[in-house]
């Protein structure tokens, strides 16, 4: 959907929200005294929130992008100990330099600003430090400042600040109410030094090195000074990246218990590979690794400019020079299990069905662990003329990836093809409740409960899911 248009539902939904509010003018209103957010609170916030976010903008809802970054946020989240709620990690395909933590354990990164990470550690430094703040509870306390006010006018509130710019903005600040509360929502000065020394603490025990959460503040400042007319929305709601700096410098400088490891650049490259060739035009970027490419010494010392090759040559369909950049790749690295996966999906999409599903086969023989190899392996099933093998699959994935919308889509086809029309229906009703529509869930809900016996166990699941979708479009 276009990012304009986008800003109008957004602004005209927050400004009716703020307007309607318990029905008082803006003028004179103060705001209410501040009360303290429960978790449940914030778990519903949190709901709405990702409802707006799935119907406004496209997610990169893929298994094996989702499966990296989430294998990231948990090394982190384990030093991070305990916590309210279960995280969920998403990457929105917008060029906007924006990350951003949502209430309830939901991590949010565009696509422009793994653009501008050069390095594994560099997106872990935005990674840890949005933790921080979701650990620490300051959206919360954020909230709690701003008075006490419905699940979706929050989540209305929040996405203005957390997505919106220009136009959204100016709208949100146009009455006394409106202006403090999204003032009270931004992170204080003191929210970001706690979450960057929680970051700092969590990079070294990873034995990683903090220099690149100063590399990418400095981005921070670049992309800062470029934009000088419109000041990107992640230096809106963490400012003073100038500060920031000399802050974390001064720890670097300090701290004698640095022990940095040296850290594989493999996952980090083949992941923002695959980011930009599902974002952005291949056109524009298959010129620059070509030439890449041709230089001395590339596949030797920048192997994976040939894994961002085939990938631009897969997303065109032209599976011959695909499948001849990967083999490169594949011979400087041939004990990467997820370059033979990757090697299945150019066969599988070129109509190979048989020789991918021998190669997904095979490494989930070497690595049954892979969740994108197994993904690819149901798939392959699937086109195979095997759906009830697939479906199994599927299923089994489903508690890896509980918000992977398309493990639903596929499980619902499978299941009504094969004659449980209730499971199927179900299951497409949580694909299109995870694609961000209701309206068609509904449907399905509808469907799935004709004739269903309540003694059904399927029943009070179809149920539950019907009352969340309710619950949520209510707010």
């Amino acid at each position: 959907m276009n990012h304009n248009t986008t800003f109008r539902r957004l602004t005209a939904s927050i400004v009716c929200a703020v307007f309607l509010l318990g029905n008082l003018p803006l003028a004179g209103f103060s705001l209410p005294q501040a009360q303290a957010f429960s978790v449940g609170e914030e778990r519903e916030v949190g709901e709405k929130l990702l409802s707006i976010i799935r119907k406004e903008f496209t997610l990169l809802d893929d298994p094996d992008l989702t499966e990296y970054v989430t294998n990231l946020g948990r090394q982190t989240l384990q030093l991070a100990g305990p916590q309210f709620f279960d995280y969920h990690f998403f990457i929105i395909d917008n060029k906007e330099f924006n990350a951003f933590a949502a209430p309830s354990g939901l991590i949010f990164f565009h696509s422009g600003l793994i653009d501008l990470c050069d390095t594994e550690g560099e997106l872990v430094s935005v990674l840890s430090h949005e933790i921080g703040h979701a650990a620490s509870r300051h959206i919360a306390d954020r909230i709690s400042k701003s008075g006490k006010l419905n699940a979706g006018t929050t989540a209305l509130m929040l996405a203005g600040l957390l997505l919106g710019q220009g136009a959204l903005s100016q709208a949100l600040v146009t009455g006394s109410m409106a202006g403090g509360l999204t003032a009270n929502l931004k992170f204080s000065r003191e929210d970001e030094e706690e979450a960057d020394r929680l970051s700092y603490k969590w990079m070294l025990e990873e034995q990683r090195d903090p220099a690149d959460m100063v590399n990418m503040l400095k981005k921070m400042r670049r992309v800062s000074r470029y934009h000088r007319k419109q000041v990107p929305t992640y230096l809106l709601t963490h400012p003073e990246p100038e500060n920031r700096i000399g802050y974390i410098e001064d720890l670097i400088l300090q701290d004698p218990r640095k022990k940095i490891q040296t850290q594989d650049e493999f996952a980090y490259r083949r992941f923002k590979y695959r980011v930009q060739a599902l974002t952005r035009d291949t056109q524009s970027i298959l010129p620059i690794l070509k030439n890449k490419a041709e230089e001395p010494g590339t596949l030797q010392n920048e192997p994976m400019v040939f894994f961002g090759l085939s990938q631009a040559y897969l997303a065109n369909r032209d599976y011959q020079k695909a499948e001849e950049a990967l083999q490169k790749v594949i011979s400087r690295y041939p004990d990467k299990h997820i370059l033979k996966t990757d090697l299945g999906m150019i066969k599988l999409e070129a109509g190979e069905s048989k020789k991918a599903l021998e190669l997904f086969q095979e490494i989930n023989k070497l690595a049954p662990n892979e969740a994108y190899n197994t993904y690819c392996l149901a798939k392959a099933l699937q086109q195979a003329g095997e759906p009830a093998q697939a479906v199994l699959i599927y299923e089994s994935l489903t508690a890896r990836m509980p918000t992977y919308a398309k493990l639903y889509q596929e499980i619902g086809k499978i299941r009504a093809s094969l004659g449980n029309k209730a499971l199927g229906h179900y299951n497409l009703a949580l694909y299109q409740y995870y694609e961000g529509s209701s309206l068609s869930a509904r449907y399905h809900i509808t469907e799935a409960l004709k004739g269903l016996p309540e003694k059904d166990p399927l029943f009070p699941k179809i149920q539950e899911l019907k009352n969340k979708i309710v619950r949520i479009d209510k707010m």
